[in-house]
């Protein structure tokens, strides 16, 4: 799946607001689907949770597992991380991923 950034404020605020999130191990995944041409992610990560090497891992590895997924829908996919996700591999990231309803 080709995907921008989602780097919005508004655009996370809505995305936060939605039913649509899963929760597994310390992940919270938020997803939408969008009106516009593409698909659009957003990964956070508090510096509290995670010094920055791991917060980049972090953002890697779940890249990875976006990619991976199928693109037939322009989605906005909002990935929220603390403490115990930040050592989730990615295809630990892409199960989660997989087992939300409109992924």
């Amino acid at each position: 799946m080709k995907f921008t950034s989602l780097n919005k404020k508004n655009h996370f605020d809505n995305l936060k607001k939605e039913e649509f999130c899963i929760a597994s191990k310390g992940l919270k995944v938020f997803v939408k689907e969008n009106g516009t041409t593409s698909s659009r992610l957003g990964i956070s990560i508090s510096s509290k949770h995670a010094n920055a090497v791991n917060r980049n891992k972090f953002k890697r590895r779940t890249r990875e597992a976006v990619r991976s997924l199928s693109d037939n829908k322009n989605l906005d996919i909002l990935v929220v991380g603390n403490k115990d996700s930040s050592n989730l591999t990615s295809s630990e990231i892409l199960k989660i991923f997989k087992s939300h309803p409109l992924l």
